[in-house]
């Protein structure tokens, strides 16, 4: 029980932590408030943009099938947590270069780049101090 105790707490400090980097940049970069959902520039960036959710959620179902199929031992996370990483960076790099091409706004793939640092940052200690001794 504790241990998914510490779990949430650490969630809820990443999460704090990437709206505060959201609203610091979007004061600093004088920038709008970031929209939840996602905003086509034309019909090349919708195009793009299915295609590379397509090829992340690809990578992530093929790491974790190959992951399972190995059964689940140490090397079972670390495949898991590989996918997700670039899964979610391929995603997000991608984004950062469609807004810095397309956007009127063009300092939002700073913010977008600066997202994905933070994200991978979290993976990242998530993987390097083995889930924070949860595991």
């Amino acid at each position: 029980m504790a241990t998914w105790i510490w779990l949430i707490v650490i969630l809820g400090v990443f999460l704090g932590v990437y709206y505060l980097l959201q609203w610091a940049l979007g004061k600093w970069l004088h920038l709008g408030k970031r929209r939840h959902y996602r905003t086509f520039h034309n019909e090349t960036h919708k195009k793009w943009d299915l295609r590379v959710r397509l090829v992340s959620a690809l990578i992530i179902a093929v790491g974790c099938m190959w992951g399972i199929s190995r059964g689940v031992d140490e090397s079972f996370w670390k495949v898991i947590l590989f996918s997700n990483f670039a899964g979610v960076f391929f995603q997000e790099l991608c984004t950062a270069y469609m807004e810095w091409k397309y956007s009127e706004q063009r300092r939002e793939y700073i913010r977008v780049l600066a997202s994905a640092g933070c994200i991978l940052t979290f993976l990242f200690t998530f993987y390097v101090t083995n889930f924070f001794g949860l595991a």
